[in-house]
């Protein structure tokens, strides 16, 4: 029996069609190995079992073409136009990096910070958002979020970094309670798995690899790059820096209560920014990236239409 003959070739085929769709419309060429362990869920696929099926000429109906170990849908995907995107997104993760540093020196409540979206996975063109993840400690997300945007206000304002590196959008922050919530409740889409998978953590390493143990449930999907995003992570151990007590009850009641007032006063906020940016962004024809802000006392997670669309392919 062949390698390919072990495998469901029909929920292959599928799964490859999605990636092509993705791919095409991005503009940007997966490789076989990124294809194997985070686009067809449960396959248990190596890069060479699936490298041996793209060659038997098996599922040509799809378009792709195997060129260097990269998947393309077009002759405009080379390995030079995945090179530059592959350095802007390293830049902008650098800048990020240098970013969240910051963030937890001056916010105590913060215990991780992760880059998601298109500079995780190394699609970034020059004007993409630099997408944070963020987790807060509990009951203390609305401030930390208020510091962060002032913190982003005043790097765009003295011009710290050059402009297309200083894009920051939180859009996927929590507090500690918020997240375990949404994760459970996601705990049968895989689309919520490999996002949580790719994230790149730049701040508080140690937390979200916390984080990864919690949703061991992971490596139900991608089994094989769980194992290796936990090993890699066990030799970089950066901590964020947490608030160490609980205070006086009198500083507790007081933070409780400037909580729940900038809670009400900057979602408020962000909702009316968001009605703005959608009618700016709709436009300008940009369809795919308009987004609901999803937000309550507990997360501010912004969800676009691309998002939606994937999760059409990949979610539970």
């Amino acid at each position: 029996m062949t390698d390919d003959e072990q495998y469901d070739s029909e929920a292959i085929h599928d799964g490859l069609r999605k990636v092509y769709e993705v791919s095409e419309y991005l503009k940007f060429p997966f490789t076989v190995e990124e294809v194997a362990n985070y686009f067809l869920p449960k396959s248990n696929l190596t890069p060479q079992q699936l490298k041996s099926i793209l060659t038997n000429g098996k599922f040509d109906d799809l378009g792709f073409k195997l060129r260097d170990g990269y998947l393309t849908t077009n002759d405009d995907q080379t390995q030079q136009s995945r090179s530059e995107t592959e350095q802007m997104s390293a830049d902008k993760l650098n800048s990020a990096t240098s970013f969240a540093n910051l963030l937890t020196q001056v916010i105590p409540f913060i215990r991780t910070v992760a880059v998601t979206g298109s500079v995780a996975y190394g699609s970034a063109t020059k004007w993409d958002d630099i997408d944070l993840f963020i987790v807060t400690k509990r009951n203390r997300l609305w401030i930390s979020a208020l510091l962060t945007l002032v913190l982003v206000r005043l790097d765009k304002l003295l011009i710290l970094r050059p402009p297309h590196l200083s894009h920051f959008c939180l859009s996927y922050v929590h507090d500690e309670h918020g997240f375990s919530k949404e994760s459970q409740r996601n705990r049968s889409n895989a689309l919520f798995a490999r996002e949580l998978l790719k994230a790149k953590p730049v701040a508080g390493t140690r937390e979200y690899r916390k984080i990864l143990e919690e949703n061991y449930w992971v490596a139900d999907y991608y089994s094989g790059p769980y194992r290796e995003k936990l090993r890699s992570l066990s030799g970089n151990l950066n901590g964020a820096t947490i608030s160490g007590g609980a205070g006086s009850p009198a500083l507790s009641f007081l933070m409780e209560w400037v909580e729940g007032m900038t809670y009400v006063v900057l979602s408020r906020y962000l909702r009316l920014r968001a009605y703005l940016t959608n009618l700016k962004l709709k436009s300008e024809g940009k369809d795919r990236r308009v987004f609901d802000p999803i937000v309550t006392s507990e997360s501010c997670v912004y969800t676009s239409n691309f998002y939606r669309w994937l999760r059409s392919l990949w979610g539970g």
